[in-house]
């Protein structure tokens, strides 16, 4: 083989690499921008076992075009549970549905829910693991979703608390 046959080659094999480089890198940058938009990863499912429920505030009517969420002060539970009594739910004046995402400030995911459609929830729910006994600053991730029937992301906000694991 000559030198000139050898350089073709050496020339198409970078140019193949790149081409294939540049392919993933599309397909990398699709898939963020989706997943930044709601398209992927997201649940599209409803909250089958979510029950009738109630936030217990007294709406003064001025809430259109946005989106209430529960507020936490604290909660408790024991070491070893897997269950936490907290109240996640999405008030009945809402349009839209909410998925909540319960997560310790480290980011680790305790409770992913699916979508909650307004005037359902749950007066507690099954973490992904157990925790030892302390205290975690956590928070519940509202996400809000069109009801449309390829839910759209919405505005989303987070509601912070203490976490107060006992013996």
């Amino acid at each position: 083989m000559s030198r000139k046959d050898s350089n073709k080659k050496t020339f198409r094999t970078i140019v193949i690499l790149l081409l294939v480089l540049l392919i993933a890198f599309v397909g990398v940058l699709v898939y963020v921008i989706m997943k930044d938009k709601g398209m992927v990863g997201s649940s599209a499912h409803i909250a089958e076992s979510a029950s009738e429920w109630d936030d217990g505030i007294d709406n003064d009517g001025e809430i259109e075009g946005r989106i209430l969420v529960p507020g936490y002060s604290g909660a408790k539970m024991k070491s070893g549970d897997k269950i936490l009594k907290l109240r996640i739910g999405n008030p009945k004046e809402n349009t839209c549905y909410l998925q909540a995402t319960l997560k310790l400030a480290d980011g680790t995911v305790l409770y992913e829910s699916d979508l909650i459609e307004p005037g359902k929830g749950f007066e507690e729910v099954e973490l992904k693991q157990t925790l030892a006994v302390g205290e975690y600053e956590a928070y519940v991730h509202y996400q809000g979703y069109s009801m449309e029937e390829t839910p759209e992301m919405l505005n989303s906000c987070d509601s912070a608390f203490i976490l107060k694991v006992t013996e």
